[in-house]
Order: C-alpha cells, then structure tokens, then sequence
C-alpha cells in the first residue's frame, strides 16, 4: 500500500469572524433582539433603551398650550394632531380581537344536539380548515385517522358544511360556490354549469368562449358570470387567522436634500450599549485573578460585538452611497429608470468581496419618496438592446404597461404582437418573457381585455 503526503490550504473562520459575518447579514429587528440576547448573558454590557417619554411630554405641553390660548387656529392643529398619536397614547381603548373562523364553527357545533363521535370529527374537521376555509382532507383520511368508516365523516363534514359562513369545509372552489347557490336558493343552470366547466375562462373574462362551449347567448352568459363574482370564493378571509402582520422596518432612509441625496440609519430605536464603569473598575481594584479573568474575557467579548456593529453600519453607509451614486435616476424619478446593478459593480466601489456584499444588502430594505424595497431590489440583470444599452426587467415592464394602457380595447394587442414592438425598437425579447412579464404586472390577456 503507497502512502501520500498532500499539501492543501483551507479557510477556517475564528468565532469572532462568524460572529462578525452573522451581525453583517442582520436586519435592524435581528440586531435588536441580538443585542438585547447579548446584554442577557453578558452582564458587562450595559444595555439603555431609547426613553422618549421627555419627547411626548414636551408634545404635551406644547398642546397644552395651544389649547389655552384663544386662537382657534391652534385648536383645530390640536384636533387633527391628536388623531395622529392615538395609536401610540397609553390610554387609548382597545377593542378584543376580531372573532377566528375556527371559534365561530366551534360555537355553532357546540350548540346541536347529536351523536358524540359525529360532533368529535366534526371538531376535527374544523380545525382542518385553511385560513379561506377550505378542507384539504379528504374524508379517507380522516377516517383513517379516527379508524373508523368514511360513511361517518362525510355525516360530519355535511353537518360542518351547513354551518355559516357558507362555502365552508368545501374541497376547492368550485364546491364552496355551488354550496353557496344552494344556500342562497339560487336558480341559475347556466350559473351552476359555468362554475363546474368554465371557472378558469371566468377568470380571463373569456365570456365569447363560454357562451361557444355552453351554447348561450353572450347577454345570459354575462349575467351568470355577475351573478357569480357576488359569492365570496374565501368565506373564511373575513376572520381573524390569529397571525400577526410582519410590519417591515427599514434599515436607512434616503431623502433628497438641498445638496442631494442623504442616507438616514434608521436607529431610533436602538437601544445604547456600553460597558459597564463598575465592571471595568474591578480590573484596576484588587480582585483576585480569576475574577479578573471572568471580567476582562466578558468586557473583550462585548467590545468585539460593539466593534461588530459600527463595521455593520459603516458597511451598510459606504453599500448605500455606492447604490444611491448609481440608482440616481431611480430615486429621482421611479422604477421606470432603475439600471442594471450586480453586486460586483458595488463591491468594486466600497473595495470589498462580493460576498460582503451580498451579506450587507441580506435582508434589509430602504424607505425612500418612492416606498420601502428591499436593497435586492436595486441589483438588477438586463437585457442587451440592438443600441448596446442595457435594459432591466422593470423598464421593460414599464413599456409592456404603457402599450397596453394606449392600445384600443376593442381589438388588444396579442402578446406576440407586443414581443413586435418591443423588438421593434430594439428590445430582444421572447413572447414568453413579455407574457411573464404582463401577468407579473396584473394584466389579463387578449381576450380578458377586450370590450
């Protein structure tokens, strides 16, 4: 047997490094609640919270005064003012959530009188149900998990139908509109055959072709169909799912200013961390070694995660000059002129890995004029042009919308006819793309155009 010796080199990172790269790629809430982590189990860290209740009471007494003087100009600015702070004023009411789907069949099933193990999967059922109320269990499945014979779910799962909102426990969407006809006593054969051949012609307003399938006037077909759009597709979107909203904080917030634009870090409300004076004082007293030790490895890890975060911030600063120096006429006037933008274009300003690129735009986002993005949003590919400009995704897009808005609705253009124009100056693009394209924008196709 021959034995090798091979050389080779390989990249180990420190933790220090790890922890440097995890605190790069944090969003503004991520640092937070890494930091509030950090003061927690390091007792060195001295971690302040933002007090703003000085602010609120100055506000206070600022309207306090406007309400004692006699201008009525004052009074009204109180009025309009206090309805901007009510969500934040301490003593505001507030209601009890809005009612879940679940709670509201619970209550309806809790009520009737019938056979236990009836009543039991009919709980089971309830609980199945998606957010939009639908039943994606079929009734096998259920019986086989209770072990026992389908003919007692489908009992079950008609007792959960007949329950309101209508529509409920329906399998798809075609079941819970036709549960919702029944319901309503509705008589409409054309209505209940649309629903059951046609739902994705409804969908493109193909009214011509299902009047050809269904062998129907267009003015019958058309009167089925608004018939239809008066039912509610998701009878259970009108509840509380019990899911909090995900609000989005934005990381920086660029504004235009007398000398151009200016980049806002968004630390409002991020806490000021330090080290503890009392901690560093007990390295100069006469503390015996191995407190010494515990103490100076405690203050060396805080300033390294303090260190961390301005690297983060300066990092995040130079990324953001470097997007705003490029995606000047994006910020100036809108989507429509974002340019095409990889991460390498940046990485070559700030002098920087593409890498630490990529783990400074991770997951953070921008408020500007224009909205809130993401600062993916602004590394864009293109598409080459016959004048050797390059053309991103959302100027095409721009263009795919400005034709469609100016075609005549009586005869739309085709999405091959559009691919025309766009080649037509200059523009390679497929038919493909521009139909991606158009669907991405909401717009419905030829015939779901046409008057």
């Amino acid at each position: 047997m021959d034995l090798m010796l091979n050389t080779s080199q390989k990249m180990l990172m420190s933790q220090k490094m790890l922890q440097s790269t995890e605190i790069l790629q944090m969003s503004s809430s991520e640092l937070l609640d890494y930091v509030k982590e950090i003061s927690v189990e390091n007792p060195v860290v001295d971690y302040e919270e933002k007090n703003d209740e000085q602010e609120k009471f100055d506000r206070l007494k600022k309207k306090l005064d406007y309400l004692d003087a006699s201008d009525e100009q004052n009074r009204t600015y109180y009025a309009e003012d206090k309805d901007d702070e009510n969500e934040n004023d301490d003593w505001k009411f507030k209601g009890s959530p809005s009612q879940s789907l679940e709670s509201c069949l619970l209550e309806q099933i809790n009520v009737l009188k019938c056979k236990p193990c009836v009543k039991k999967i009919g709980t089971y059922i309830i609980g199945c149900l998606d957010q939009n109320g639908y039943l994606k269990e079929t009734p096998e499945e259920i019986a086989e998990v209770f072990g026992i014979r389908k003919e007692y779910v489908i009992q079950a799962l008609d007792l959960v139908k007949s329950f309101e909102p209508a529509g409920v426990a329906a399998k798809d969407l075609k079941e819970c509109l036709l549960i919702q006809i029944k319901r309503n006593n509705i008589s409409n054969p054309l209505a209940e055959k649309i629903i059951n051949g046609c739902l994705e012609m409804v969908g493109k307003n193909q009214i011509h072709l299902i009047s050809k399938k269904l062998k129907a006037c267009q003015e019958d077909v058309s009167e089925a169909i608004s018939l239809i759009k008066k039912l509610n597709p998701k009878p259970g979107n009108s509840f509380d799912s019990g899911k909090s909203l995900e609000y989005i904080t934005p990381d920086a917030i660029i504004v235009k200013g007398k000398d151009g634009y200016e980049i806002i870090l968004n630390d409002r409300f991020f806490p000021n961390i330090g080290i503890n004076t009392y901690y560093r004082s007990m390295l100069d007293k006469n503390s015996d070694g191995e407190t010494k030790e515990y103490v100076l490895n405690k203050i060396k890890q805080a300033e390294w995660v303090i260190t961390c975060i301005n690297k983060r911030n300066s990092t995040l600063m130079k990324t953001l000059k470097c997007i705003v120096d490029i995606q000047k006429d994006f910020f100036d006037y809108g989507a429509g002129y974002i340019k095409p933008m990889c991460l390498n274009d940046v990485a070559k300003v700030i002098e920087m890995h593409e890498s630490t690129v990529s783990r400074t735009i991770k997951q953070k986002y921008i408020q500007c004029c224009h909205g809130v993005f993401p600062l993916s949003y602004f590394f864009q590919s293109s598409i080459s042009s016959d004048s050797g400009e390059k053309v991103t995704p959302e100027k095409i897009k721009l263009l795919i919308k400005e034709i469609v808005e100016n075609e005549d609705p009586s005869s739309p253009l085709s999405d091959r006819a559009i691919t025309e124009i766009l080649n037509g100056k200059g523009i390679e693009i497929s038919r493909r793309t521009v139909a991606k394209y158009r669907g991405m924008l909401g717009m419905h196709g030829t015939s779901g155009r046409k008057c």
